[in-house]
């Protein structure tokens, strides 16, 4: 093998490495499972707060409080959202208005009809950067590998042409 192969060859492992480390941080920001409310405080694992509802269009009646006692403050989405965690459907009632570092919080809500569940904030950027980062590096990287190859094969021809 020519060195312009084995430069290919090693655009393909960097690919599948490159990529690959990227697919694991997508995995390490995929949230857990939202926790109950009524089980006192909860750890939220990262920034944002979100209150979940197993109910459709359960309605806001809940306030929370960060580690210190204050009050944070909570919007009700402009949208119907939802997040489907195996088997469960939790549709989301409120979140914080600004970014809450993870910390301990305390939830409470007034409809003791409904269940409540609360978990740190979905946001696409959150899952948007390591998946594209993830498709970017690799279609970089197998290109290179392509275009390594194309050169080799050029470089093959012209060696091997009879001289006239």
């Amino acid at each position: 093998m020519t060195k312009w192969l084995w430069g290919a060859v090693g655009a393909f492992v960097v690919a599948f490495g490159v990529s690959g480390f990227f697919i694991v941080r997508l995995l390490g920001v995929i949230p857990g499972a939202p926790a109950r409310v009524d089980r006192g405080p909860v750890q939220l694992d990262g920034v944002g707060l979100t209150i979940f509802s197993t109910t459709r269009n359960a309605g806001q009646t809940c306030t929370a409080k960060d580690a210190s006692g204050a009050e944070i403050a909570l919007k009700e989405p402009s949208r119907s959202e939802k997040w489907d965690r195996g088997s469960a459907v939790y549709y989301v009632v409120a979140h914080s208005v600004h970014k809450v570092p993870a910390q301990t919080v305390e939830v409470s809500c007034t409809n003791q009809d409904v269940k409540y569940f609360v978990g740190r904030r979905h946001t696409a950027e959150v899952f948007a950067v390591p998946a594209l980062s993830a498709v970017a590096s690799f279609t970089f990287f197998v290109a290179v590998g392509a275009l390594l190859i194309v050169v080799d094969q050029r470089h093959r021809r012209r060696a091997t042409r009879p001289v006239q």
